[in-house]
């Protein structure tokens, strides 16, 4: 069972999927970037992140991406790899219902 069910809209349907499956795609390059000591590489996924998710309705995925970029701002790596853990967690987790 899911641990994190959003309801997004069902006017939504059609784009939602494809937004996920690219954040999906992004988490392994994240990973990458950050067992590369690239930062700031990875507080521009980040930045992407804070600034998109809240518009398809995943809060918790601009929270992860205002995280990530104050970590990567921050010189913070090891916040930096927490945030990256969230994100796996959260999009390994999510539920999405239509309404």
């Amino acid at each position: 069972m899911a641990k994190y069910k959003v309801v997004v809209d069902k006017d939504l349907a059609d784009i939602v999927p494809a937004y996920l499956e690219i954040r999906k795609k992004e988490l392994p390059e994240l990973q990458a970037l950050l067992a590369a000591g690239s930062l700031d590489e990875a507080r521009k996924i980040g930045h992407k992140l804070a600034g998109s998710g809240g518009g398809y309705g995943f809060d918790r995925l601009s929270e992860i991406g205002r995280k990530l970029e104050a970590a990567g701002l921050a010189g913070d790596a090891g916040a930096a790899a927490a945030c990256a853990g969230e994100l796996e967690d959260y999009l390994g987790n999510l539920e999405v219902v239509y309404e």
